[in-house]
């Protein structure tokens, strides 16, 4: 097995009296596209920035690489680089030139690798504008060529998304799973499950604080049972026998003439032999696959992309450009 380059081992943070993470555990291995999942106020933001050292934790330990990210942040650093939600960039500076001087911070940068990075995410025409005039897209792609910077071996990218177009986050799929192809970590916190569910590998949902799951997408997918999407002659009385039966929800279809069930195990003959010996006519029994959407909001009550927060969300501290943390 692969060894883990991100290890975080009963990791606490509180805010006065918030808690924002209660002794979550979890690890990703190195060469692996890992998700980062869970509603707003979850502790995703907060957990990047104890990896990043820009917090101290309250108890637990994070390590990089097998360094620790407060204690050995230097060694640390150096394997990773990272965006944040709203980055943090020179706006009085053209987009090139806050590249050369992220690049300073890291030792011999050489002006063919900002090029070849401004051209990988797209900025090449307005590389010599200044990031004042930058939409928040372009903030973003500016951000991820200024944490490529180096090759860093993990690349930690919390909700990378923000301010993309429909074309934007197509691109910026193609050039994680191109960086993913050559060997790079990417871990990315994001609250568009579709992308997750395309790109990793595995996942962890948080939730107030905890790790309610983690694991390969296939199980976490499959963790609770089978569902089946049945057409029927009569709706009202296929719930009804449906329902007769043990260990089985039921609900009206999406598509008209359709009912949806959900159970533990593999029920698919029982229900097609309670159905036609009722006199209701099958048409179709379709076993459906689940999707993260549906085990999101199983594991957090939160649907995505909902203003519902699953706990108060601490005010963050001053921006600071994660570049600059660097040797």
């Amino acid at each position: 097995m692969t060894a883990p380059i991100v290890e975080v081992d009963r990791l606490s943070k509180r805010y006065g009296r918030v808690r924002a993470l209660n002794e979550i555990s979890f690890s990703v291995a190195e060469g692996e596209v890992f998700g980062f999942l869970g509603p707003n106020g979850a502790g995703k933001t907060t957990t990047i920035r104890l990896l990043l050292g820009l917090q101290h934790p309250g108890g637990g330990t994070a390590r990089i690489g097998g360094h620790d990210c407060w204690t050995d942040h230097v060694a640390a650093a150096k394997l990773f680089g990272a965006t944040l939600e709203q980055p943090a960039l020179y706006g009085f500076l053209s987009g090139r030139d806050n590249l050369r001087l992220f690049a300073r911070t890291l030792g011999p940068v050489d002006e063919g690798q900002i090029t070849k990075l401004l051209d990988l995410v797209g900025m090449t025409e307005r590389a010599n504008d200044k990031v004042k005039r930058y939409s928040m897209g372009m903030r973003q792609r500016l951000a991820l060529a200024q944490a490529m910077l180096g090759k860093p071996r993990l690349l930690i990218l919390d909700e990378p998304t923000n301010g993309l177009d429909p074309n934007g986050i197509h691109g910026l799929r193609i050039l994680l799973r191109k960086l993913a192809e050559e060997g790079m970590t990417i871990f990315f916190s994001s609250h568009l499950l579709a992308e997750v569910e395309e790109l990793c590998d595995r996942v962890v949902v948080l939730h107030r604080g905890e790790v309610k799951a983690a694991g390969p997408l296939s199980e976490l997918m499959n963790v609770k049972g089978f569902q089946y999407r049945i057409d029927v002659s009569d709706v009202d009385e296929a719930m009804k026998i449906v329902r007769s039966l043990d260990g089985l929800t039921v609900e009206p279809g999406t598509i008209k003439d359709s009912i949806l069930v959900s159970s533990d195990k593999d029920m698919a003959r029982a229900i097609n032999h309670a159905l036609v010996s009722a006199g209701i006519g099958v048409d179709q029994l379709v076993h459906t696959q689940r999707g993260l959407e549906d085990v999101y909001i199983e594991l957090t009550g939160v649907a995505p992309g909902s203003p519902l927060s699953s706990a108060p969300a601490p005010p963050p501290p001053p921006a600071t450009p994660v570049g600059a943390a660097k040797p």
